[in-house]
């Protein structure tokens, strides 16, 4: 079975090195091709990696609209790279991957963000992705 985990490693990696690129949409069918060399992921699940990284890409814009309205008494300016883009998959994923319920989206973000960013800011993306759930799924958080 395709892993999803290392799709998301993978976008999270492109989505990094493209908003350090300016945000070069052109750039992006080489990132991809050159994160789907990498051997150690030759099992991700290429189509939900490419999916993810156009998801985002494509609706940047709608995407950080949405994250504003959970960020409050910050500039997302002032979000590293690397925790905005887990972010934006995470409320791409709870958009577009109705399927997946949204406490399993939280959790892959707050495990990337523990690999690629550390400990402290998963307390601030937790607690981002908690408001954006109440938005994004109103009837799944009540559920719980």
């Amino acid at each position: 079975m395709a892993n999803r985990h290392m799709a998301r490693e993978s976008a999270l990696e492109t989505l990094y090195a493209w908003g350090t690129a300016e945000q070069d949409g052109g750039m992006i069918p080489d990132l991809i091709a050159s994160r789907l060399q990498h051997e150690e992921r030759a099992d991700q699940d290429e189509n939900y990696f490419r999916e993810m990284v156009y998801g985002v890409t494509d609706h940047v814009d709608d995407l950080d609209t949405i994250i504003k309205t959970a960020v409050r008494g910050r500039s997302l300016r002032s979000v590293a790279q690397i925790e905005i883009n887990v972010i934006r998959m995470a409320v791409w994923e709870m958009q577009n991957r109705l399927e997946i319920p949204y406490k399993v989206i939280i959790n892959e973000a707050l495990e990337l963000t523990r690999a690629y960013a550390g400990e402290p800011p998963r307390g601030f993306i937790n607690g981002v992705l908690d408001n954006l759930a109440k938005q994004l799924r109103p009837e799944e958080v009540k559920k719980k």
